[in-house]
């Protein structure tokens, strides 16, 4: 692990952010794997040049990134994170929220990325699906219909089955924080119902993949995210519902 980087900063943020970056450099590189236990504080703090609080929060600011976790006890100590794709999609859909709330990225980008990940996603799930991943998806559908709409709207499990049938971890992954972001966001808005029209096409785009028609998939899950796409555009904000209804 690089060590001996005296901080060249003025600020104890840009020397703790440096430690942390020369530790995620040293994981990337595959000198630190999934697993491995980092050497204790005081050795660390001796190779940085920085004293113990300062590492502290280095590995604090790791440990909320999900890429270090500490254990307390006789075989304790900071260790490197085995990669959960869960946790990465949820750090990324965070990130997203906070520009889509800054304005840095409109609903209409957002949908743009959806249909580019989604539409393949679903064209590969109808070739490489399985039947456990039928049964998955048709689970979700069946169980959607028992559902009440404030519990099924903006519900995304029929896509993640989608992309995990698509046997591929990177758009499983994208997908999952493209939709999670879109989730947050409809937390703050009134969402027209469009429940019953959903669950139709969720239906058309299983049968599609059950028949392993890809190009059918891809057409069904264009007008679907077409729907969808409406409906948010005509959602209103909750903030704003409230003040015109004392108004």
């Amino acid at each position: 692990m690089p060590g001996n980087r005296q901080a060249r900063s003025s600020g104890k943020t840009k020397t703790f952010e440096r430690i942390a970056s020369s530790i995620r450099d040293s994981i990337l590189s595959g000198e630190l794997g999934p697993g491995d236990r980092l050497p204790p504080e005081t050795e660390l703090a001796r190779r940085f040049g920085v004293s113990r609080p300062t590492l502290r929060e280095a590995l604090k600011a790791l440990e909320a990134l999900d890429v270090l976790e500490s254990f307390t006890g006789p075989s304790g100590g900071t260790f490197v994170s085995t990669p959960d794709s869960f946790g990465i999609a949820d750090h990324l859909a965070s990130s997203l929220v906070l520009l889509f709330g800054a304005e840095k990225v409109s609903l209409e980008e957002l949908w743009v990325a959806r249909e580019t990940i989604e539409v393949r996603a679903g064209e590969l799930a109808a070739g490489r699906r399985t039947e456990r991943d039928l049964e998955a998806m048709l689970g979700v559908i069946e169980e959607d219909e028992g559902k009440d709409y404030a519990s099924y709207f903006p519900d995304i499990t029929f896509h993640r089955t989608i992309a995990e049938a698509s046997h591929n971890r990177l758009l499983s992954l994208f997908m999952l924080a493209v939709h999670m972001t879109l989730a947050s966001i409809a937390r703050d808005y009134v969402i027209p119902d469009a429940k019953e029209l959903s669950q139709r096409q969720h239906r058309l785009i299983y049968e599609a993949i059950l028949l392993k028609d890809g190009a059918l998939a891809r057409r069904r899950i264009q007008e679907h995210l077409e729907m969808a796409y409406s409906v948010y555009q005509g959602a209103v904000r909750r903030r704003s519902r409230e003040l015109a209804a004392r108004g």
